[in-house]
């Protein structure tokens, strides 16, 4: 049988029930525009990196092709055609994944987004070396930070020797900094793709000119795989643009010590950021094998 109350029991019933509701519904609007709030700095958030993205991206295609527009401009020379020839063959294989990356993941992208930076600093260089770009347009000092030494010790401890070697006073510079970069480079790749695991992940892939040790295309390929991204024309980028950097040594040693002299401490400087920024790239393709 009901328990009987009286009105003012009913009307206090009444107001906590009441109350209860009400505060229900607070809460609910609260955590309602509490996830709103979310919501929109979320969106805000996402747009904002988007309009930076695409600003960056503007400025790397801004740059990439004022870079080649000078380089077009510049007449064929004995004294840097292997320069001018590495950074051609370079900017092809850029309109390759240049052309295909719409269609790759959004780790492909990323990489390709890298590549034209790469490619642009390519051009860069051999503007500077062929005279076209002034000490007044140099772009801006760059430094590797832990890329390198959250990786290996070793790597870094190179790389700071061979920036301690690139001094223009230094009559050995050319062959301490190269020597150095060198090693670097050759140590990013087989530090995540040695030969064994290349050919445990595909027996019967290309070996180099000794027929023994694994080709280094093979190596790019397996690390691409890693990434997620194992695209052709992006492995044949990486190729290129490690090769690019190679030469770039090669022209080095005869500005130091050949018939070209000595370089100036702008260009020394360029050609710095160039192989530190080719690191830097491989650092980021090492790193990403990890996922």
């Amino acid at each position: 049988m009901p328990r009987k109350v009286t009105p003012a029991q009913y009307k206090r019933m009444v107001d906590a029930y009441n109350r209860k509701q009400k505060q229900a519904v607070d809460k609910y609007n609260r955590e309602v525009k509490a996830h709103n709030r979310k919501v929109d700095r979320a969106i805000n958030d996402y747009n904002r990196e988007e309009r930076t993205h695409n600003a960056r991206v503007r400025s790397n295609q801004k740059r990439l092709n004022a870079e080649i527009a000078r380089l077009n401009r510049q007449r064929s020379t004995t004294r840097y055609v292997t320069v001018q020839t590495s950074t051609i063959a370079l900017h092809t294989a850029y309109s390759h994944v240049d052309e295909q990356s719409e269609l790759w993941n959004e780790r492909g992208q990323e990489l390709a987004e890298l590549a034209e930076a790469e490619t642009a600093n390519s051009a860069h260089v051999a503007n500077t070396l062929l005279g076209e770009t002034s000490a007044a347009e140099e772009i801006e000092e760059t430094s590797l930070t832990d890329e390198l030494s959250a990786l290996s010790l070793d790597l870094h401890n190179r790389w700071e020797g061979a920036l301690f070697a690139i001094n223009p006073r230094n009559p050995d510079a050319a062959r301490h900094f190269c020597t150095s970069a060198r090693e670097v480079i050759v140590e990013l790749i087989n530090m995540k793709a040695p030969d064994a695991a290349v050919l445990q992940a595909k027996p019967n892939c290309k070996r180099g000119p000794d027929g023994k040790a694994v080709a280094r295309r093979e190596k790019i390929g397996y690390l691409l795989d890693l990434n997620g991204a194992d695209y052709e024309a992006l492995g044949d980028f990486v190729e290129t643009n490690v090769n690019d950097v190679m030469n770039l040594f090669s022209q080095f040693n005869r500005g130091t010590h050949g018939t070209a002299g000595r370089f100036d401490v702008p260009t020394l400087r360029t050609i710095k950021h160039r192989v530190e920024d080719s690191i830097r790239f491989l650092s980021t393709l090492v790193q990403g094998s990890s996922r």
